[in-house]
């Protein structure tokens, strides 16, 4: 069984988490599974990060140093928060699979029009266009079944099945029963199944 990472696209600590794993060249070994870390926060009756001001600030410039220690570019999005739906809908591994489209590259996209380009990736239309025009062809087709109840569901269920296994934020991964929060703990996870990964 792959070793799993949850993750929200509202999350600059999950976008740099997967800028630095696509530079040490681990993507492939993941099982990505989008979900809403609002809804998280809610199960375990916490306040979301962007509701407290100096917080809020602080995170920024956190991630900001972090990204120059660690060579990624990075800019505050469009909006911030914003509504990730779409992006979590049209990520996910089951959409992905019923169109043929590979996971890693659209995930790949999806971070960088959020926190590279600054796109409104909340609005569809602005989204289905940028996708298109980095080369995902079926872009539409992904929004039109970001739609349906089936794809809605996967989302939420990622949800469940995240705070069922106690996880409380992202990026998280999780693999033989222990999970490892926050990009500055990917790390650890390397080294404990360094004869594994």
């Amino acid at each position: 069984m792959s070793p799993v990472i949850y993750f929200d696209f509202i999350s600059p600590y999950a976008y740099l988490s997967w800028k630095w794993l696509k530079k040490t060249n681990r993507l492939e070994i993941f099982d990505f599974k989008p979900l809403v870390l609002g809804k998280v926060f809610s199960h375990w009756g916490q306040k979301p990060i962007t509701e407290i001001e100096s917080k809020k600030n602080y995170l920024y410039r956190k991630c900001q140093r972090l990204a120059l220690k660690e060579n990624i570019e990075i800019q505050l999005p469009f909006q911030h928060p914003f509504n990730t739906l779409y992006t979590l809908r049209i990520s996910s591994k089951e959409i992905c699979n019923k169109l043929e489209i590979n996971q890693i590259k659209l995930l790949d996209c999806l971070w960088d029009l959020t926190w590279k380009e600054k796109v409104n990736v909340a609005d569809p239309d602005i989204l289905t266009e940028s996708l298109i025009n980095k080369g995902i062809v079926k872009a539409r087709e992904l929004i039109d079944l970001s739609y349906e109840r089936e794809f809605k569901k996967v989302v939420l269920a990622n949800v469940e099945e995240a705070t069922q296994r106690g996880i409380f934020g992202v990026p998280t991964i999780y693999f033989k029963n222990e999970f490892f929060w926050g990009f500055d703990s990917f790390e650890d996870f390397f080294e404990e199944f360094k004869n594994e990964y």
